[in-house]
């Protein structure tokens, strides 16, 4: 009688052994996908920052270019090719990874009446950075700026 009892037994830690092994395996792979999952979105998120990065990069850029655009309707300067950030990792080609295109954009000149004598005008110039990092990371960017100077759209000093 002690016989039967005694396999009985053997035969149930058996089957709650694999059990509970079932349960750790299925544990330890939703752990990894988990982290697998979150490893992808930081990745999404550096890559997102990194092209906003090189679009305020090329905003900033722009900004310092824009006394070389025309006070003329519909002039405009656009960067021919991505410009490389500086200080980017390159790719296996040894090109940068993230670059930018600037368009700067003249849009019209305001008169700026002051309590002066002197007369002075705002020349109003709109600044477009596209941003691109790896993975086809983009990220648009645009600001409005003027530059305040005489009347008569001459640029004849510089702005104030």
């Amino acid at each position: 009688m002690s016989t039967a009892r005694k396999s009985r037994q053997t035969g149930a830690a058996l089957i709650i052994g694999l059990i509970l092994l079932a349960i750790i395996t299925l544990l330890a792979v939703v752990g990894m996908n988990i982290s697998n999952s979150e490893l992808a979105s930081a990745t999404s998120e550096q890559l997102r920052m990194r092209s906003f990065r090189a679009a305020e990069t090329g905003l900033e850029h722009g900004l310092d270019e824009m006394f070389k655009v025309a006070a003329k309707p519909g002039a405009k300067l656009v960067s021919p090719e991505p410009v490389a950030v500086a200080g980017s990792p390159l790719n296996s080609s040894k090109k940068a990874i993230d670059n930018y295109v600037t368009t700067i954009e003249f849009r019209g000149e305001g008169n700026i009446v002051t309590g002066f004598t002197s007369k002075f005008s705002a020349f109003h110039y709109s600044v477009a950075s596209q941003g691109t990092s790896a993975r086809n990371a983009s990220t648009a960017l645009e600001q409005g700026a003027y530059i305040v100077n005489d009347t008569g759209g001459q640029q004849s000093f510089a702005p104030l």
